[in-house]
């Protein structure tokens, strides 16, 4: 008898995750779906609390944002990410990056998602995903958008809440430098006018995805665009925030 594919798809998932493989980092034994094992990604720096609006890490307060935002907050309204962008994290991110290592994207998301259903509890979730776009050279050079994939895999962490993805609302129409390369200064520079909407927005509260937020100059630019042509809310999704001395 033939058997139905669901179920042979089952059963090459139970296989997926008995098959033993080296953990990258740590070299010890996990499993195929599992390439970073459990121990790693649970040494993986985490702030003890961060800012609720800009999403850098502080010491525990009682309105729960730091003093810049204080005094002058960011222009999206929300930055979030389970992980500060030092080792190991930093390297993940590049071979996830650079290296076309794919399989390394679900493990990431994971933490991000759970920090997401923590945070939204009490909270209105956004109502679409916009992840971060490449310029179209550089998406023929890398051959993926990371931030597209992350979304992606984000989407079925958080299945439940039906969030769509627009990859197309966004476009990238300068092939700027990369931002890693720059002071903090000559990225603002550096992405300004970098970005322009092929159409205007339907939504009032939407989440920009990004790998990793370091200054804040390309998602700060990004949410103004979107601000000007009437989206009240912009969230930052991100696995990574750089701390603001590094």
């Amino acid at each position: 008898m033939k058997l139905p594919k669901v179920y042979n798809w089952f059963n090459f998932k139970l296989l997926m995750q008995r098959v033993q493989v080296k953990c990258i980092l740590c070299r010890g034994f996990s499993t195929f779906d599992q390439p970073l094992c459990h121990l790693c990604l649970a040494m993986c720096p985490t702030p003890l609390c961060f800012c609720s609006c800009c999403g850098l890490p502080i010491n525990d307060s009682e309105t729960g944002l730091c003093s810049q935002c204080l005094k002058q907050p960011p222009l999206f309204d929300h930055c979030l990410a389970p992980f500060l962008y030092q080792f190991p994290v930093n390297r993940i991110l590049q071979m996830v990056k650079y290296q076309s290592r794919l399989e390394l994207i679900n493990p990431i998301v994971k933490p991000l998602a759970e920090l997401l259903m923590e945070f939204y509890e009490d909270d209105d979730w956004p109502e679409v995903m916009l992840p971060v776009p490449l310029h179209r050279k550089r998406l023929r050079e890398r051959g993926y958008d990371q931030a597209l994939l992350l979304a992606k895999a984000l989407k079925k962490q958080l299945h439940f809440m039906e969030l769509n993805i627009e990859d197309r609302l966004i476009k990238k129409q300068t092939n700027s430098v990369p931002q890693q390369s720059l002071d903090a200064k000559d990225r603002q520079k550096n992405i300004r006018n970098a970005f322009a909407l092929r159409k205007q927005p339907q939504w009032d509260h939407v989440a920009l995805i990004d790998d990793v937020v370091t200054t804040g100059a390309t998602v700060s630019e990004i949410t103004k665009l979107l601000k000007q042509n009437g989206v009240k809310r912009v969230d930052i999704w991100s696995i990574a925030r750089t701390p603001e001395n590094e």
